[in-house]
């Protein structure tokens, strides 16, 4: 479900402040700005739930990376200067871009290891 809600909700947190942006100051970098703050918040929401109160690795709770995705639709908002092209354009490349984009972070979950003379997976 992680690969499909995630990116449902947040786009419409992104395209809200993208729209706002754009009308009201003409500066296309408003889900960029909007990513950054909710990954902000993100990780005060980490530290403070998990590793401080339950003393729980942050590194198992750490929030997606949604900033090449953002980029990529404030880049296509900048070049078609068209809503209706970066809601079709955009928004499918925002979604495309989710799951690629997190790989680093899980790269190292995906590394066979041996533990007791046993191969984990």
């Amino acid at each position: 479900w992680r690969t499909i809600v995630t990116p449902i909700t947040m786009i419409t947190f992104c395209a809200t402040l993208q729209y706002y942006n754009c009308v009201n100051y003409r500066q296309p970098f408003g889900a960029t700005l909007c990513i950054l703050a909710l990954g902000f918040g993100k990780w005060v929401a980490v530290y403070t739930s998990w590793w401080w109160w339950s003393n729980y690795p942050p590194n198992f709770v750490m929030p997606a990376t949604l900033i090449p995705s953002a980029l990529v639709l404030d880049v296509t908002v900048l070049l078609t200067r068209n809503w209706t092209l970066t809601a079709v354009i955009g928004a499918w490349m925002y979604a495309a871009l989710f799951y690629p984009s997190n790989w680093p972070i899980f790269a190292y979950s995906h590394t066979p290891i041996v533990v007791d003379g046993t191969l984990l997976s």
